[in-house]
């Protein structure tokens, strides 16, 4: 007789396998990703996907308590014959190629079930497609159960959902997610931070029409904006652009200034700037989504092949690179949506790309050190463009901001010409760090008061002047 070996995985390591790696904001945002996912399947076309309206008439509310988590979207709801096989299987099956041919990012088939079980053991999805209306349950004792089947229920309620679209109720919350929600000063905490990230992940989307309310606020983009001057010199701010296609991937890649590179004192002390370094560095998009916010690490290129490391100079650069293809499994992120897959073919062609537009803009950076007054007159006078702007078609941007692009044998690029500082003489920067209280004596020196208001900085700046001034008459003895 033949005896096997049973291989069954049990639901309690299954579930705590599949939450335990996902931040609970990461979890939400699959959610919305879900949602997302079936306007785009409402649309049914990848070519009008940078119109700035692509998602209008779409939504998400998320309502939140200290004892449920609610998500309602009007995003056309899932069909039944896909509730029943695939929509609640835990993963995707390798013969399921999905045939959409649309540009959404899911890809593995776990995100709605891991961000049901991250949040609680329960709950309650109701679903209208094509008028048919019907809820699947996921009863808490599902965990303990011996099979891994949910009812299905059909309903008949004409008010529910009536355009088509998905509600998920969560209940039984977990203990550890409980304790963050289970008083009114904990919840606004929460929930600031919630909206944090669906401006940095979905500020885009936003701008092209999609509405998101979190307890009945709706949730304002963060745009992302570069700089571009109308000077008549052929010397001006501009951004570096690029596109491609790689494969089944459509590439857009703008990288410029946001804000004028900052000053010696600004550098001096980020603190008093009106911008932060989290402004700053590379946003990563896969199919609308963002997968890297702000990033300025070896990641995106900083530090590597030539390229400065990330340092409070380089505080007005940023850039942001578009990745869209009908499969979603060409693109190069991780499985929770919200990192980069470095191994990533295309991603390692097009990180050559972005290091190429970083390094023009450091060493602009760096040319124009000790001669902010005058970079300023290019840099202060250019005006913001969002970067949706610079992303779309090349006709576009270049009738709109007179802009060209050049063919290359990987796309075409926009080259900026930048403004180049004229140097009668040569320059160097004199930079180094002392102790307050003798930056203090010094001070008291020059200013017979010590609490003279004067930037550290230009306290550098007269002693040398001072020193030198000596040095001159010397020499002139």
């Amino acid at each position: 007789m033949t005896s096997v070996a049973n291989a069954y995985p049990t639901k309690a390591f299954f579930m705590e396998m599949l939450t335990r790696d996902i931040d609970l904001n990461d979890a939400i945002l699959d959610l919305l990703d879900n949602c997302l996912d079936g306007a785009v399947r409402q649309k049914q076309t990848i070519d009008q996907m940078d119109q700035p309206d692509y998602y209008l008439g779409y939504s998400a509310s998320i309502d939140i308590t200290k004892d449920s988590f609610t998500i309602t979207d009007n995003c056309g709801g899932i069909p039944r014959k896909i509730g029943e096989e695939k929509a609640f299987m835990m993963g995707r099956s390798p013969n399921d190629t999905d045939g959409d041919e649309l540009p959404t990012v899911g890809i593995y088939g776990i995100g709605m079930k891991r961000a049901i079980f991250k949040i609680g053991r329960a709950a309650e999805v109701f679903t209208r497609n094509d008028g048919m209306l019907y809820s699947v349950t996921i009863p808490q004792t599902w965990a303990m159960d011996g099979d891994w089947f949910f009812p299905i229920t059909d309903l008949t309620d004409t008010n529910t959902l009536e355009n088509g679209g998905t509600t998920i109720m969560i209940t039984s919350i977990n203990a550890g997610i409980s304790a963050r929600w289970e008083s009114k000063d904990k919840l606004d905490l929460f929930i600031r931070d919630l909206v944090t990230s669906i401006r940095q992940s979905y500020s885009l989307i936003i701008q092209k029409g999609f509405q998101i309310k979190i307890n009945g606020t709706l949730v304002q983009p963060h745009p992302v904006q570069l700089l571009i001057g109308k000077n008549t010199d052929g010397q001006t701010i501009q951004p570096y652009l690029f596109k491609q296609i790689i494969g089944d991937v459509e590439v857009s890649l703008a990288v410029g200034f946001y804000a004028p590179p900052p000053s010696p004192d600004e550098i001096d002390d980020e603190n008093e700037m009106r911008r932060t370094s989290s402004e700053a560095g590379w946003t990563v998009i896969c199919n609308d989504r963002v997968v890297l916010y702000n990033d300025r690490t070896h990641l995106t290129g900083w530090g590597e092949a030539g390229v400065p490391n990330y340092h409070t100079q380089f505080i007005g650069i940023r850039g942001v690179v578009v990745f869209k293809s009908s499969n979603p499994q060409s693109l190069p992120m991780t499985t929770t949506k919200r990192g980069i897959d470095t191994s990533s073919r295309v991603y390692s062609i097009v990180k050559e790309r972005m290091r190429q537009g970083t390094q023009i803009f450091t060493n602009y950076t760096n040319q124009w050190k000790g001669l902010n007054t005058d970079e300023r007159k290019f840099s202060t006078t250019a005006e913001p463009v969002t970067i949706s702007q610079l992303l779309g078609q090349r006709e576009n941007i270049e009738n709109s901001f007179n802009l060209v692009f050049r063919s290359s044998k990987e796309g075409i690029v926009h080259m900026p010409k930048l403004p180049v500082p004229i140097r009668e003489k040569p320059y160097r920067q004199i930079r180094f760090t002392k102790n307050l209280e003798d930056i203090l004596d010094v001070v008291e020196y020059l200013h017979n008061d010590r609490d003279f208001i004067i930037a550290p900085s230009t306290v550098g700046e007269e002693c040398f002047d001072c020193i030198h001034k000596q040095a001159k008459n010397r020499v002139g003895d």
